[in-house]
């Protein structure tokens, strides 16, 4: 059995504090804890500074398979995601949504 650790980065203080930890798997929030504001640019802007071999995952924000597509070709290697299925009548039509099987 292997475990390892998330660790969650918000900005590039972090990220910077992270990479010197020697983490093998960085999250990225999406969620400013300040304002509670969410921008997955955040994501885009931060994993660019991420060295290849590091997972990387996109936390908060995610939505729609457009989100999950942008996310792919930046090479983020997988996604958080709670507050849109939490918010949906219907959790098995909108994970099918976001991984694109509605779209099909």
């Amino acid at each position: 059995i292997c475990m390892d650790s998330i660790v969650e980065v918000h900005d590039e203080n972090d990220l910077e504090k992270a990479l010197q930890a020697e983490a093998r798997i960085i999250g990225i929030n999406n969620r400013d804890l300040d304002t509670f504001t969410v921008d997955i640019e955040t994501t885009f802007k931060l994993s660019s500074k991420i060295p290849e071999g590091v997972i990387k995952v996109s936390e908060s924000g995610l939505r729609t398979n457009e989100d999950i597509l942008r996310l792919r070709s930046a090479g983020i290697n997988a996604a958080l995601i709670g507050e849109a299925f939490l918010e949906t009548e219907n959790p098995e039509s909108k994970v099918r949504d976001i991984v694109g099987e509605n779209n099909a």
